[in-house]
């Protein structure tokens, strides 16, 4: 059975690239000495959260496709790597559809990709804020989980939600209710 969540959302798979292209810029350019740093996401590194955000694309993707791959050695390789097969995967639309085994049950790939898109953002922020580069968040998938974070609560997914201020920017509210100080 389809565990309910607020995930079934309608993903185009070139906002997904977009975001993953975000990410990766931020992943790029993150200096030398800031890799051991601390990081706004739980008690993680700034390597952890970058470790943990590629090997939950490559999880993602595999979860979707059925097809498993070695994760390359070099982290940005590995992201590379494993943006490629979430875009491959995400964009069948039979895929997205089709509901797969994940976690302890089953979810849609459609969730599944809301998922990817999910920590793809904050985890973009998350590596931003922790190394002092600039994140300017892509305002369509802002407004597309803005829906996911508005329904049911995944647990363990995020963090409890935060009060941020009532004109908050559509981001910030949207880190607040993912859990995230901005």
């Amino acid at each position: 059975m389809t565990r309910p969540t607020g995930l079934n959302i309608d993903i185009q798979p070139e906002l997904l690239d977009a975001c993953y292209r975000d990410t990766r810029a931020v992943l790029a350019a993150i200096p030398a000495d800031r890799w051991d740093g601390s990081s706004p996401c739980r008690e993680w590194t700034v390597r952890e959260v970058a470790d943990h955000l590629v090997d939950g694309l490559g999880f993602f993707a595999a979860a979707v496709s059925g097809t498993r791959a070695d994760r390359p050695a070099d982290l940005l390789d590995a992201y590379d790597d494993a943006t490629r097969r979430c875009v491959d995967a995400f964009g069948d639309p039979a895929a997205l559809a089709a509901e797969h085994p994940f976690g302890d049950g089953r979810l849609t790939g459609r969730s599944i990709a809301t998922i990817s898109l999910s920590e793809t953002l904050v985890h973009g922020w998350d590596l931003a804020i922790a190394t002092g580069l600039p994140y300017d968040a892509n305002p369509d998938a802002v407004a597309l989980l803005r829906r996911f974070a508005d329904g049911p609560k995944v647990d363990g997914l995020f963090a409890d939600p935060v009060p941020v201020p009532p004109d908050a920017p559509p981001f910030v509210a949207l880190l607040g209710k993912l859990g995230r100080v901005a």
